[in-house]
């Protein structure tokens, strides 16, 4: 949990925006920052008085460069330091999700199968620290955080290189008792084997709700550690095994991590993404809901009205609205006519004409989604007004939040105060939606995004916000499928970028853990935000012999990467990430983007060959001069999905429905659309099954400078 900041406390460190304290010893504190960037990040600064002597700053200095050795998805990794400041700092990347000890003391042991999924993971985890030539020395409940994806183990305040001797004095006890091994509890050097000890003493406690050692001073814990037998009661027969040998008193009968991890990886449940049982899972939801919650860079201020303070009035931005509608400007405040059929003047005053609002993010790489979404929603509209004996007329508002979290505020309370709107289509980010869904769900207006792909936002909007594009943690499972089912198992190399956002660090994870078990060996390779490593990266994995290659990170570098390959003369399958479909990747890479694919629930319906398909791909020809752009085929069935059941909610002779009844039908609704049959998820996603992941998901490969859509996944018959 944190706290507010305090009066004395600095308002940045190192270029972090401080935003809450996460903790504080009597060395110093550690804060919740956010980078440049907008990237979260937990801060550990030292106070100036702690750290007066030259070797603090030395081993804090070593601190960092060690940690920095380390890559692994499963170690937060770290983001920036200065032992060399007033207060010396340590920036590493932040994880919302507990601690281990939290989670178990809240809500009691874990089940056999997270234990496993725990285990192998945190046994790819020592391995790389020790790969990175380090010894942890404190691997404990406290130092391991919950993620949904897997655990991130934290910390390394007492790690130092296995052959570095100077800067620790010869019998000091290192580590916490309880949670080390017999050779540190004598005051021996710790070597990798130690950090095995106390993964098994991290797994008991997982298993079980209690230390395997019990509880008291530090004396007992470090003389029953040395000549007392682990208490493995309650542990299952599969996984006790495993455990008693990691606790071998003798470090050379002690399994190495990787031989740990893969043991217990054997029998680990096939979808890591679902590890965690509920109440935990909850428990991690809701944490990342409070990180989200946090002040932003310009925070907005509400009113006791519900009115940012300082911005335009209700009653102004509506005359203003008006004002733009007769200039005939600004068509993302003006309200437009959506139909185009001559019989639009002639309506009665029986039928009652309603709004559609549509969020946009019109610069930046959002802008041709915008133009996809404002398309489609155009184009649904202007199809339900030529509709003969329809109950209600509609029309299209059109907003642009600018990609700003104020922005996307502001947008949000535009289309809410005007009472006409009865729906939004999007917004089209998760930024973007973060902010905007809080404001939707305080003024019960329901909303869809088809181009977002994580759902946070239930935690506080429970009700009216609703996704229709697949997870995005599901991406890195579809490029599995596609190479399963292709027959391209082999050697993968994936490099993570962490500059593509927590997206892709997210879907990384569980693209490599998936390859590992189902395909075979994994290279992986993070590189660092804001960092120039990605041609090392490269570099490192084709060095590796890699059969197969897999980039997760933003538009440019992965041109670059693809530019790198294709100058190393590497032809093997190749794969982005499913967030730069539609995108200039053909033509920015050329000839070098020639082959690679991108796998995506996105269909490019203009080439289906369904009766659906053909009539929508004719439609927007017609009125748009060109096949459809990415992306609209999911905003217009979105938007049909809307309207099909907003029309139950239409009282008769009109009137004004009751907003929330449309969320309430559109949470059990189904919808057969373009490509797919659209249901939601108890958290309002795209509810998204094996059959739907291999016959409802596409696979396109850029060939002739485009992206060419070869089919779904799974070669289904498409019936229209």
């Amino acid at each position: 949990m944190s706290e507010p900041l305090r009066p004395l406390d600095p308002s940045s460190v190192g270029g972090f925006r401080l935003l809450r304290r996460l903790g504080a010893g009597g060395m110093g504190v550690v804060y919740l920052g956010r980078s440049e960037t907008g990237a979260l990040a937990a801060l550990k600064v030292i106070r100036a008085e702690g750290a007066t002597d030259d070797d603090f700053r030395t081993r804090f200095a070593r601190e960092a460069e060690l940690a920095g050795r380390v890559d692994s998805p499963w170690v937060v990794p770290v983001l920036g330091a200065d032992a060399t400041a007033h207060d010396p700092w340590l920036a590493t990347a932040f994880v919302a999700g507990p601690a281990l000890a939290e989670a178990v003391r809240d809500h009691g042991p874990l089940p056999s199968a997270a234990v496993r999924v725990l285990g192998s993971l945190l046994g790819e985890a020592l391995a790389a620290v020790h790969a990175a030539g380090l010894v942890h020395r404190d691997v404990k409940p406290g130092n391991v955080l919950l993620a949904v994806n897997g655990p991130r183990l934290i910390d390394f305040g007492i790690a130092r290189a296995a052959d570095d001797t100077a800067l620790t004095a010869s019998g000091m006890v290192v580590g916490t008792p309880g949670f080390l091994a017999p050779e540190q509890a004598r005051g021996e050097e710790a070597g990798p084997a130690s950090d095995v000890f106390a993964l098994g003493c991290v797994l008991a406690y997982a298993a079980t709700g209690r230390p395997p050692f019990g509880t008291g001073t530090p004396d007992a814990l470090l003389y029953r550690t040395v000549h007392d037998e682990p208490d493995l009661g309650g542990v299952g027969d599969g996984l006790r095994e495993t455990l008693a040998a990691c606790l071998a008193k003798d470090p050379g009968d002690r399994p190495g991590p990787e031989e740990v991890g893969a043991r217990l990886a054997a029998d680990a449940p096939e979808s890591p993404s679902a590890w965690l049982p509920d109440p935990v899972a909850r428990m991690v939801a809701a944490r990342s809901a409070e990180s989200l919650a946090l002040p932003d860079i310009e925070p907005t201020v509400v009113d006791g009205a519900g009115q940012p303070v300082g911005t335009t009035s209700r009653r102004r931005l509506l005359l203003a609205g008006g004002a733009l509608l007769l200039a005939g400007g600004g068509t993302g405040a003006a309200l437009w006519a959506a139909g185009r059929d001559d019989n639009s003047g002639g309506r009665t005053a029986v039928r009652p004409s309603y709004v559609l609002g549509v969020q946009v993010t019109t610069s930046g790489t959002a802008a041709s989604l915008a133009r996809a979404s404002e398309r489609a929603a155009r184009l649904a509209v202007a199809q339900h007004n030529a509709t003969k004996g329809r109950a209600f007329d509609l029309a299209v508002r059109v907003v642009d939040d600018h990609g700003t979290t104020a922005g996307a505020t502001d947008a949000a309370h535009r289309l809410a105060a005007d009472r006409d709107v009865v729906a939004v289509l999007g917004p089209l980010t998760e930024l973007t939606l973060r902010a905007a869904s809080r404001v939707y769900a305080s003024a019960k207006l329901t909303h869809v995004s088809s181009t977002t792909g994580q759902n946070d936002y239930f935690v506080w909007s429970p009700t009216v916000s609703f996704q229709t594009g697949m997870p995005h943690q599901a991406g890195g499972t579809l490029i599995v499928l596609h190479a399963l089912a292709t027959r391209r198992a082999g050697r993968a190399g994936i490099v993570i970028d962490r500059s593509g956002g927590s997206v892709e660090y997210d879907q990384g994870g569980i693209l490599a853990n998936s390859w590992r078990e189902t395909l075979g060996e994994v290279v992986p390779k993070i590189v660092a935000e804001d960092s120039n490593d990605a041609p090392a990266a490269v570099r490192h994995v084709l060095s590796r012999g890699v059969d197969d290659f897999v980039y997760l990170g933003p538009l440019e570098a992965t041109v670059r990467a693809a530019r790198q390959l294709s100058a190393a003369g590497f032809t093997g399958p190749r794969w982005m990430s499913h967030l730069l479909y539609g995108s200039d990747f053909p033509k920015l890479a050329g000839a070098a983007g020639e082959g690679w694919f991108v796998v995506t629930s996105a269909v490019d319906a203009s080439v289906l060959r369904t009766k659906a398909a053909e009539r929508f791909t004719a439609a927007w020809r017609k009125e748009y001069g060109g096949i459809p752009d990415p992306y609209g085929a999911e905003a217009y069935d979105s938007v049909r999905m809307v309207l099909q059941e907003f029309a139950r909610t239409v009282p008769p002779g009109g009137g004004r429905p009751n907003r929330l009844a449309l969320a309430e039908r559109l949470h059990k609704a189904t919808y057969h659309g373009i490509a797919r049959t659209y249901q939601f998820s108890d958290y309002h996603q795209y509810d998204e099954t094996k059959q739907a992941m291999g016959s409802e998901t596409y696979v396109h490969q850029v060939h002739d400078g485009r992206f060419r859509q070869l089919g779904p996944i799974l070669a289904a018959q498409q019936k229209g």
